[in-house]
């Protein structure tokens, strides 16, 4: 941080959850002039962010003063923790345990454990005037250090601090941010065009896929698949360009969205495991167009990506890899003094296999001149 600031300690009464917390998810946040905000938060706090654990820490060697949380004073009373809601939501829990609609029973029992002198009435706490000058603190902290966001989280940040830089080029805001949290360029780009995509699917309420939302939408494998260039191009993303998101094409969003997260009755999605976006990126390249629409009428997406090239990379790939495995058994072979049966019979199968092979791509070239001539 730029500026030194003396520690305050400010009553738990005078403290509030941050209304622009990039963890919490946008129908929570969306709720921050409720009157039941603060009770919203915890609930949701204790179920996702470990807070019950906290309380326990808390409750036992009480807050750590070397780590003040970082806020800001709103001008209206009160102040807005920027970083340390977790552990504003144990002291509070801590305080009146009666605050909190999830986990009765669990949290009875840590504060009949608890050390009550030790519970703290008020948190050391580090206060600014402005947000933005807590925000490069928290992307070293949360980003590149010792306790890194999920990865909505850090887009969603980032997405935040971009906001205080100058206007100026994409590309060049990505730099600056970059240095901030010490990344690269590239990453805070993709995180960027990832949360930006990521809004509009939200924006359309998740195209009414079942069950899918902010806390389920698995972040990672959706900007690791804008990362694959078919892909991008197929949904109309640009991730070199000034404007990415300009020639977005909704409906291919929602094609994505749904390969990648609607179930079927057994529970397997079109897209399966992440590591297939090299499959799905095979399949949507516009050189192959049988292969998309034969994906799009329901075939599976290994019988698709068979009317691209990639067989013929796995069977070349496979042909190497067998050959330089063979070259190495050949020159072991004067060093084996007496061959087993089960090496021979291996050979034998090799030699058949090899035979076969060769019969049948002779038998295809063959097909494909008499194509030529005809």
């Amino acid at each position: 941080m730029s500026e030194s600031k003396k520690i305050e300690y400010i009553p738990i009464d005078q403290l509030v959850f941050d209304p622009e917390n990039p963890r919490l998810p946008q129908t929570l946040r969306a709720k921050k002039d409720d009157k039941d905000y603060e009770s919203l938060v915890i609930d949701w706090m204790l179920q996702f962010e470990n807070v019950v654990e906290l309380m326990g820490s808390i409750g036992e060697k009480g807050f750590f003063p070397a780590e003040p949380i970082l806020v800001v004073d709103n001008k209206k009373g009160s102040y807005e923790v920027v970083e340390g809601n977790r552990r504003l939501t144990a002291v509070k829990l801590l305080n009146d345990p009666s605050i909190a609609n999830k986990k009765k029973n669990t949290i009875q029992e840590i504060i009949s454990e608890a050390n009550t002198e030790v519970i703290p009435s008020e948190i050391p706490a580090m206060v600014f005037d402005d947000r933005g000058h807590v925000l490069e603190y928290l992307g070293y902290k949360h980003i590149t250090g010792v306790q890194p966001w999920d990865s909505l989280a850090k887009a969603k940040y980032l997405k935040q601090l971009l906001t205080t830089l100058p206007a100026g080029d994409f590309y060049e805001q990505c730099k600056t941010l970059a240095k901030i949290i010490g990344s690269k360029a590239n990453y805070v780009r993709l995180l960027l065009v990832g949360v930006d995509v990521y809004s509009q699917v939200e924006k359309n309420n998740y195209y009414d896929i079942p069950t899918l939302s902010e806390e389920s939408f698995e972040f990672g494998t959706f900007y690791t698949a804008l990362q694959r260039a078919n892909i991008s191009e197929y949904v109309g993303i640009d991730l070199d360009g000034d404007a990415p998101l300009k020639n977005l094409n909704e409906d291919r969003l929602k094609d994505l969205t749904e390969w990648i997260f609607k179930k079927n009755s057994e529970g397997f999605t079109r897209l399966g495991e992440s590591r297939n976006l090299s499959k799905l990126d095979k399949v949507v390249n516009s050189s192959f167009p049988k292969a998309l629409e034969a994906f799009k009428e329901g075939k599976s997406l290994d019988d698709s990506v068979r009317l691209t090239d990639q067989p013929l990379e796995i069977f070349q790939n496979s042909l190497n890899d067998s050959l330089t495995s063979l070259e190495t058994a050949r020159n072991y072979t004067h060093e084996i003094d007496k061959p087993t049966q089960l090496q021979v019979d291996t050979l034998k199968q090799l030699a058949l296999l090899s035979r076969d092979m060769y019969k049948l791509v002779q038998s295809k070239m063959l097909d494909d001149l008499d194509e030529e001539l005809d």
